[in-house]
């Protein structure tokens, strides 16, 4: 399904995404439903652009991905197609890189300290619209990819590190999905009790890797570069010890050198565990 020349570049590039994660449904259900499926998404963006623009967009989009994460597992399991554990530990390695950079773009989009878009404000611009959806996109998404990883960490070295650390990544997946449902919900509203939820998930998280990175450097399950979870967990925490209760502009430079650490230690992680994946027959739906 093309979109025409006539579409809004949302619905086009909506409708660009969606044709991309339908490549990922087996290939008999993709070839007898996928034009179909595209033809009936891009009526729904145009319909929805029209009424509601961008906010709409993104409520549809929300919608959609939590559709297409279950019907895509659904159409695989139907279909009898698993996939093995070493293919799954190297995806969440990916996963772990690009987590990594979406947490660095999430923050540098903060940077510019985006106001409410109001056209009746000389300093609001119509691009900082468009940074509040991103922000509204990029901060669970950076979330579902740490958290991937973080079961892939547990999948490839949860058996061979202690109790200590293989506890500490049991957290930090736990924390991982909490942040991820509550910043699922930070799209609909600004509830102070949902945004403390997501950041005791998001500090939790970073915990475990630093607890995880401890528990290995005494069983050593790690190949090479063993004290990569510490490093790459131990800047977020910190930076939430130093700088509590100071102003926010005067940490800015602080808090970039953080973000930045820690988005080079993630896709480290993240590129070694893709790199270390065992072969392993088993499925998982057998772990």
């Amino acid at each position: 399904m093309k979109s025409t020349a006539q579409d809004p570049l949302p619905v086009s590039f909506s409708l660009s995404l969606y044709e991309t994660l339908l490549k990922t449904y087996p290939s008999g259900f993709r070839h007898e439903y996928g034009p179909h499926m595209a033809q009936v998404f891009r009526d729904y963006c145009l319909r929805t652009y029209r009424l509601s623009g961008p906010p709409g967009m993104l409520s549809l989009w929300t919608l959609t991905l939590l559709d297409y994460f279950k019907s895509v597992v659904e159409e695989h399991m139907q279909k009898g197609i698993h996939m093995s554990k070493s293919k799954f530990i190297r995806l969440s390695g990916w996963a772990l890189v690009l987590g990594g950079l979406t947490f660095l773009v999430t923050f540098l989009i903060t940077l510019r300290d985006v106001p409410a878009y109001d056209p009746h404000n000389f300093l609001s611009k119509p691009i900082d619209l468009y940074f509040e959806y991103a922000l509204m996109i990029l901060i669970p998404a950076s979330m579902f990819f740490l958290t991937i990883g973080a079961v892939g960490l547990y999948l490839r070295y949860g058996e061979q590190t202690n109790g200590f650390g293989k506890g500490a990544l049991i957290m930090g997946i736990i924390a991982g999905v909490t942040s991820f449902g509550a910043s699922i919900l930070l799209v609909t509203t600004e509830a102070e009790l949902v945004w403390t939820v997501f950041m005791a998930g998001f500090l939790l998280y970073f915990l475990g890797l630093v607890f995880f990175g401890i528990g290995t450097m005494r069983e050593t399950p790690l190949p090479r570069w063993k004290a990569l979870p510490i490093l790459a967990g131990i800047w977020f925490p910190l930076l939430i010890i130093v700088t509590n209760g100071m102003d926010w502009e005067a940490t800015q430079y602080l808090d970039l050198g953080v973000f930045l650490l820690t988005s080079v230690g993630l896709a480290g992680l993240g590129y070694l565990l893709q790199s270390d994946s065992q072969p392993a027959a088993s499925t998982i739906g057998e772990i």
